[in-house]
């Protein structure tokens, strides 16, 4: 997912730099092959409490704490899927009492545990209507084969005025997302080369889906979602680079004309 520098640009050297850590709020050092190509996968600090943290976990998390103070985000009802164990995920592990992780186990029953996960199909959850507060992913949606179809189940499963908070790779210069492999009955299709990403799960992900900027307008004509994006170049939090998205999907509160206008 990191593209090597273009034939014709020198990659410029390593940097190393202090930031403040937006997950641990602490000053941390952080280190990188440069300033551009390598961050999102490769700006670590090395002394890092939360087993380390990549450059789009800042991300999320300065979203999460620019929008709710960290107290508020502890007595929530959240939802993190695919969680990573490191960064943010940890971090919501240790500080947030009503988290619920899922993972994916197609081989055992949906809603189940699974170790320390519940086993969920984002596409078709299990979860009763409105009960989170808040929804987290991190780089998930890249490899579903319905991702909108899942959003709208985040929906049905976020309270009104709840948030769902995800990155996914974007690309710069694609205007158009594109689907580049299929589930058709019970068989995958791959358009072009595969492509695959690590998985917190252990095996390598399928990518399903390469997104442009016509995501947040696909989001918002296939669900009931405001989007908003936010996009980062910011050292002094560590978060720089390629694809630093992040997608902030709110639902909307319902309100007396809105009720009103429902039941016409």
């Amino acid at each position: 997912m990191n593209a090597a520098p273009p034939a014709s640009v020198e990659p410029p050297p390593a940097i190393a730099f202090t930031a403040l850590c937006p997950i641990c709020a602490k000053p941390r050092r952080f280190e990188a092959a440069d300033d551009f190509f390598a961050p999102r996968d490769a700006l670590t600090a090395p002394d890092c409490e939360l087993n380390g943290c990549v450059t789009r976990e800042r991300a999320l998390a300065a979203t999460l704490f620019s929008v709710y103070p960290r107290g508020e985000v502890r007595r929530m009802r959240v939802h993190e899927a695919a969680p990573g164990g490191r960064g943010i995920s940890l971090w919501l592990h240790q500080n947030v009492g009503g988290l619920v992780l899922t993972g994916y186990f197609p081989d055992q029953p949906f809603g189940d545990m699974v170790g320390h996960v519940r086993n969920e199909d984002l596409e078709a959850q299990t979860f009763e209507d409105e009960c989170f507060d808040l929804v987290v992913h991190l780089d998930v949606m890249e490899h579903l084969f319905h991702p909108f179809r899942a959003l709208t189940e985040i929906y049905r499963t976020l309270r009104p005025g709840g948030l769902c908070l995800f990155t996914a790779p974007t690309y710069g210069g694609r205007e158009t997302s594109e689907q580049v492999a299929f589930l058709e009955d019970g068989a995958v299709r791959i358009v072009g080369e595969p492509e695959y990403h690590g998985n917190p799960q252990g095996d390598g992900s399928l990518v399903t889906w390469r997104y442009g900027y016509d995501l947040p307008l696909l989001i918002a004509r296939q669900t009931g979602f405001d989007v908003e994006v936010r996009r980062w170049q910011s050292p002094s939090i560590a978060v720089m680079g390629r694809m630093t998205e992040v997608y902030l999907l709110r639902r909307p509160l319902r309100t007396a004309e809105t009720d009103t206008r429902d039941s016409e």
